[in-house]
Order: structure tokens, then C-alpha cells, then sequence
């Protein structure tokens, strides 16, 4: 099971795990903190539903029955709609939340994606070729020559509802996350967002996004992942 597969099933019910997703998440430091934010979401939820009933409640509805109190009734059926219709609110303000997350504009997705895996920018030692390609390969996805050196983390995460080979490149001016979405095409852009740069570049039938805090090494960091995604361009062309 990889993140994308175990965070859908948590979405359908987080409370329920099957042995496959306590295995992942035990391996997973990002899906276990996921886990924990959405036992929160949901525990807020319900506490925002569980609205006490006022004491004494049934005897008064008694009373204005037996008295035919009919303008008490009908503020009190007034009163209790309010509060069915602010929980309503409630629960449907946190769904909204989450789809807001979901179905944002990329460069939002990339920034929040980031404050809620806050340990992939905690590793510094480079990865070993084959462990970069492995989440490549996961994604369906081969690369055409070899990434460019110093990627620190490299797994295969969602982002929103795509998939995507989440990355991590601890550079001189502070790291740089480089995310591959190979099913999602973006427009060239760059964006600001919460103080984070952001640069959506199409490329070998997806998009390559680069977010830092500094964004001076972008140029740099395309072309190499160009040449990793797509090749050199006498490679592109079919030459030997």
C-alpha cells in the first residue's frame, strides 16, 4: 500500500483501519501524522454536533401541551431549528475545508502539502539513485536519465486528489521540495503563496513543481529535472 491508496480508504472513515493501512502507517511517518490530524477533524466535528438538551426540556413541552401554549411552541420549534441549523453549519464548514484543500489552485495544494509532512525537510543526506527512482516507478513512471544529485527524500505522495513524487533537495539557499504530478498538466507559472515560491513547469506529460522559500536556484533545478524526465534533447529526438 502506498500514501495515496492509504490516505483515500482514511478519508471514507478515519477511524477504521484495516491491517494493510496499520502496517503502512507504522512505516509512515507522514501518513501517521495524516492519521492523527483527521482523528482531530473528526473528534472537532462531533463535539459540534452534541448540543445539550436545555433541563426541564420535556416538562415544559408538556406544560404548553396541556395549555395550548401554541406561541411557545412555535418559538421553541424556532429556536431549536437555529441550533439544528448552526450544526449544520458546522459540519458542513468542515467539509468544505477539506474540499477546498482538495480542489484549490495547485500552488496552494503544494504549500499546505508541505506544512503537513514538515519531516521530509529534516533529512539532508542524498538518496541512492535506485531509492529515488523506486517512487518513479511507482507512479508508473521511468526516468530518462539520472536525477540531478542531493535529492535528500523522495516518496510517492497525494497531493489533493493527484498523485504525486513528493522530493527534497537540501540546496545552499535552503531546501527546495520539487514535486512530479505525472497525471496532472499545469500551465507554466510562478506564484507566491504564504511566502513560498512556487513554479509549475510542464514536462514529460505532467507537471514539475518547485517550491522553496528561495526560489534563485528554479532555473537550475528545471533544466536538471528535465533532462531526467525527458533527456537530452538529441535523446528526445531518438538519436543513439
Amino acid at each position: 500500500m502506498n500514501c495515496l491508496e492509504y490516505r483515500r480508504q482514511l478519508g471514507a472513515d478515519p477511524r477504521r483501519e484495516t491491517p494493510e493501512m496499520q502496517e503502512h502507517r507504522r512505516g509512515c511517518a507522514g501518513c501517521a501524522a495524516h492519521q492523527a490530524r483527521s482523528l482531530g477533524v473528526e473528534l472537532a466535528l462531533k463535539r459540534s454536533l452534541q448540543v445539550p438538551v436545555p433541563e426541564g426540556l420535556a416538562e415544559r413541552i408538556l406544560l404548553a401541551q396541556a395549555t395550548g401554549e401554541r406561541g411557545v411552541r412555535t418559538r421553541r420549534r424556532r429556536r431549536w431549528g437555529w441550533l439544528a441549523a448552526a450544526a449544520v453549519l458546522v459540519a458542513a464548514f468542515g467539509i468544505g475545508m477539506r474540499q477546498l484543500q482538495l480542489f484549490a489552485p495547485l500552488a496552494r495544494q503544494l504549500v499546505v502539502h508541505l506544512q503537513h509532512e514538515p519531516e521530509a525537510l529534516m533529512t539532508h543526506a542524498p538518496l541512492p539513485v535506485a531509492e529515488i527512482e523506486r517512487p518513479f516507478a511507482q507512479r508508473g513512471v521511468t526516468l530518462a536519465a539520472a536525477p540531478p544529485a542531493g535529492v535528500s527524500y523522495a516518496q510517492p505522495c497525494p497531493v489533493g486528489m493527484m498523485g504525486s513524487v513528493h522530493m527534497v533537495m537540501p540546496e545552499p539557499e535552503g531546501p527546495v521540495t520539487v514535486f512530479f504530478l505525472p497525471t496532472h498538466q499545469e500551465r507554466r507559472g510562478d506564484y507566491v503563496d504564504q511566502g513560498m515560491h512556487v513554479r509549475a513547469v510542464p514536462m514529460a506529460a505532467g507537471t514539475l513543481a518547485l517550491v522553496a522559500a528561495d526560489s534563485s536556484r528554479f532555473d537550475a533545478l528545471e533544466a536538471g529535472w528535465r533532462n531526467s524526465l525527458e533527456g537530452s534533447p538529441a535523446t528526445a529526438a531518438g538519436s543513439p
